[in-house]
């Protein structure tokens, strides 16, 4: 198996991230599909300005997954992670949201939060990762991770 590259992402990445988050839309949010082309270029300018804080996930030069984070309240918190279909059960999630939390914690927060869709096929791996399951509501996962004590 090849080794996957996490690294922070670039804007050279932005057609490939947005291509993955277009995926991402189709197979967990086609409710809100169309709408969301539909604001194309307000989702690229989104992801311009949150470059620092995406990692993305790169096998043989093409990037398979990404994960990003900013402040929701004035808080961290993980807005998204999203590995393409052929390329899951390899760990890539795994290993960006490692990145991903490694990044919030160097950054001062010791508590963020994550709401992954509701319908989305990985709640009990996010909670073997330490997520502690807060509730729902009619489309979404609530879901804590606090820092580890040291």
């Amino acid at each position: 198996m090849v080794v996957p590259i996490i690294k922070i992402s670039d804007s050279k990445d932005i057609p490939a991230v947005f291509e993955l988050e277009s995926h991402y839309m189709a197979e967990l949010e086609p409710h809100n599909f169309e709408r969301w082309k539909a604001c194309e270029a307000v989702h690229r300018k989104r992801m311009e300005d949150v470059l620092q804080r995406t990692f993305v996930a790169e096998i043989a030069d093409e990037i398979k997954g990404y994960c990003y984070w900013g402040l929701k309240n004035e808080s961290a918190h993980i807005f998204n992670v999203y590995v393409h279909p052929d390329f899951r059960r390899y760990g890539l999630a795994k290993y960006l949201l490692e990145r991903t939390e490694e990044d919030i914690q160097r950054k001062g927060f010791s508590h963020w939060t994550f709401c992954p869709i509701k319908t989305h096929p990985a709640k009990v791996f996010i909670e073997q990762l330490g997520y502690k399951f807060q509730g729902e509501d009619t489309q979404r996962l609530h879901m804590t991770k606090e820092r580890a004590a040291a």
